[in-house]
């Protein structure tokens, strides 16, 4: 599961970069035939952080935490797949920035599902 762990969190960070970066590009009206690599980045995003809910799970790291990742998930993609037909026009920018926060927040939120999923499973290592 270390290794699993450590796969999916790297995913969290490395498509979560990468959508940032996109999304910059996006916001100032470039590269916008990149569109779909942006939701596909994304769909991979929420599946890391999906399987680092589910590793959590099963290694106890509390319901709660767990059920936020995955809620949050939902989250992600709902917002993601729906945000160019919310609030259209002059205030479409509140939505761009709540996609941004949205989508850092669950880049944190992958961080430390991975931190106390490795803190849990350290000390049976060293047992």
């Amino acid at each position: 599961m270390q290794g699993t762990t450590t796969v999916a969190q790297m995913l969290v960070r490395i498509c979560g970069g990468l959508l940032i970066i996109l999304g910059i590009f996006f916001w100032t009206g470039h590269a916008l035939s990149l569109i779909p690599i942006h939701m596909l980045l994304g769909l991979v995003f929420v599946i890391a952080l999906w399987v680092l809910a589910g590793i959590g799970a099963r290694a106890g790291v509390g319901a709660g935490l767990v059920a936020l990742a995955v809620l949050w998930g939902i989250i992600v993609l709902a917002l993601g797949m729906t945000q160019t037909r919310l609030v259209p026009g002059s205030a479409h920018w509140v939505i761009r920035v709540l996609h941004l926060l949205v989508g850092l927040f669950a880049i944190r939120l992958g961080e430390v599902l991975a931190q106390r999923i490795k803190a849990v499973r350290a000390p049976a290592m060293r047992a």
